[in-house]
């Protein structure tokens, strides 16, 4: 640590700033942004992760509803009495085969309430049973396709998709449920074929931004969102089991989607369903956010290190500049320039030094004096004593002297106490510009009231919290008032509106322009007054006791700005018992340059 501090000592004041810099601020930031751009991709793939689960529950959900819908429609059509009594007559040359298909109406009546199913077809082996639209004979056709091998093989209902047509004559993919109808006397059976209106599949499972594949065992795809698009199909490479689901990136081609695979199992049938539900949008959004942000996070470390280099600078060229006054003060050279930039302790260090020089040439001359007249060497000395401490008794004395306790107190590692110090004297060095001065501006009075409610947090911390509120359309600058002017008032608000909160204190300055005229509101969210109170502190504030020290600051900021402005402006009070003051201060709005003082601030 002590070869790092000498290190460190050894260093010009440009280089320590840059040191400075890289170490607590360039590096800081780098870190935190780096992590929170991170994070907040992170935290963006999660959410979208959530909703592609989301959604994918929800068309299990429906697919499940759809199915079980399709599956109870064929139960109750296998067990049908009616349609069991037809499909197991043996009807011969009889036309009463016809009459019985005319008169039963269950295929149409199914058909007619619900707009799932698009088709109803029964194969059967009874040959006297004339083919109709509902009711066809097994042929060597039908024998040959793999549903129906399946049937005959499996008494067990189960789903296959099937090339159709929707009610605009496009090709689609169509889901049927195959079922056994059992003709027990007959020994025989039927097959029953529902198809699922692949229409209603669509008006219900398209109702997010999401994209949605489904596919039924080995067979592919036989829904997806854009019925004519096939990209992510190689989605049924990732498959899903039936006791897991996959939910995270996936790369599909050369695109990065963020999906979730899921299987559904019908409790009816041996299928397995597998549901995919893709944002093919998250990754570049993410991509954008993060990019965002990166810029961003440079754009703050460019300017704050273009900041810091200018500063740098600026700052050595002015430590440079009083290290050569200093430096030609020791060599007897006291031709020292009065012209030094800012008003800061560097500024104050240059005039301590201008006072010290001068003092040196005072001295000079004195003693040089004192050669020629040494009958008055005694009273001349005490003179320059006297005067040189009244000399040193001024402002700038006051403020290095607080300086250096500050400074003291950072070593120390006091650094409430340097912040404390520091407010102290920025506070001071206000009031004493301010005491023979009659205006000031709008922005300078607000920058003390900071100051001040800055010491007050120290003292009361939690206690006391301030905030600024101004119309955008307000120039601070523009606006010339009275120097000291709301510091009272906010005072009042400190020491007796917030006297009996304990945390949470709020104290709001809220700065308009109504009417042609700048409202100054002062609000705590104190214990409040009740009307008495209010109407006793308006009377003290008009008319003031002589023996009395109470609201003497309002009586005096009120009875100012009668006296200039006249009697259209003022200070309004109100407020409410355990909700807190409103205190508002009336002032002429700014006009054009020359105007009298009765409409300039």
């Amino acid at each position: 640590m002590r070869k790092i501090l000498h290190y460190i000592n050894k260093l010009k004041v440009q280089s320590k700033l840059h040191l400075f810099y890289f170490t607590a601020i360039f590096i800081p930031v780098m870190l935190i942004g780096t992590y929170l751009v991170y994070n907040s991709r992170s935290l963006l793939l999660d959410h979208y992760e959530e909703l592609a689960y989301a959604d994918n529950l929800r068309v299990k959900s429906l697919l499940l509803d759809m199915t079980s819908n399709i599956y109870h429609r064929a139960e109750n059509l296998a067990g049908d009495p009616d349609l069991l009594r037809i499909l197991g007559a043996d009807y011969g040359a009889n036309p009463s085969a016809e009459i019985a298909l005319k008169n039963y109406t269950g295929f149409d009546t199914i058909l007619s309430q619900d707009i799932s199913v698009r088709r109803i077809s029964v194969y059967t082996y009874n040959e006297t049973i004339p083919a109709n639209k509902y009711i066809l004979p097994i042929t060597e056709e039908v024998r040959q396709q793999d549903w129906f091998r399946q049937a005959s093989a499996s008494v067990t209902p189960f789903w296959s998709k099937a090339d159709d047509a929707d009610d605009f004559g496009n090709d689609v993919l169509s889901l049927c449920l195959y079922a056994r109808i059992f003709l027990p006397k007959q020994n025989s059976y039927a097959i029953l074929n529902l198809t699922l209106s692949s229409n209603h599949m669509k008006n219900r499972i398209e109702g997010s931004s999401l994209y949605t594949l489904i596919w039924l065992n080995d067979e592919g795809i036989f829904y997806r969102s854009n019925r004519t698009d096939p990209q992510y199909d190689e989605v049924t490479a990732y498959g899903a089991e039936a006791d897991n689901h996959y939910t995270g990136p996936m790369a599909l081609g050369n695109e990065k989607v963020i999906g979730c695979i899921s299987p559904l199992l019908p409790s009816y049938s041996r299928d397995l369903f597998c549901v995919a539900s893709i944002n093919n949008s998250g990754y570049a959004y993410m991509n954008k956010i993060t990019l965002i942000y990166l810029a961003i996070l440079l754009l703050i470390l460019l300017a704050t290190t273009i900041f810091i280099y200018i500063f740098s600078q600026y700052f050595s060229r002015r430590v440079i500049a009083l290290r050569e006054a200093m430096h030609n003060a020791s060599l007897g050279n006291y031709n020292v320039t009065d012209a030094f930039s800012g008003e800061d302790e560097i500024s104050d260090a240059f005039t301590d030094l201008n006072i010290m020089i001068q003092d040196i040439l005072r001295k000079e001359a004195s003693i040089y004096e004192a050669q020629i007249r040494a009958q008055l060497l005694e009273n001349q000395q005490q003179r320059m004593e006297f005067k040189m401490l009244t000399s040193q008794i001024n402002p700038h004395f006051l403020y290095n002297t607080l300086e250096t306790i500050r400074m003291r107190s950072i070593k120390a590692g006091c650094l409430e106490v340097a912040n404390a110090i520091k407010l102290l004297g920025k506070s001071m060095r206000y009031v004493l510009q301010n005491t023979a001065t009659s205006f000031t501006t709008l922005e300078k009075e607000l920058d003390y009231i900071n100051t001040y409610l800055a010491i007050q947090k120290l003292r009361f911390h939690d206690r006391v919290n301030y905030f600024l509120k101004i119309r955008t359309e307000i120039e601070l600058d523009e606006y010339s008032i009275f120097p000291l002017l709301l510091q009272p008032v906010v005072e009042n608000a400190v020491l007796h509106g917030l006297e009996e909160v304990e945390e949470n204190g709020h104290i709001i300055i809220h700065i308009t322009v109504k009417d042609h005229k700048l409202h100054i509101v002062i609000y705590d969210n104190g214990c409040g007054m009740t009307l008495e109170e209010i109407d006793h502190m308006q009377q003290n504030m008009r008319n003031h006791p002589e023996e009395s020290s109470k609201s003497i600051g309002l009586y005096n900021i009120y009875h100012r700005i009668q006296l200039y402005y006249g009697s259209d402006y003022g200070i309004q009070v109100q407020s409410r018992p355990g909700l807190g003051t409103a205190v508002t201060l009336i002032l002429p709005q700014p006009g054009p340059p020359g105007q009298s003082h009765t409409t300039t601030l």
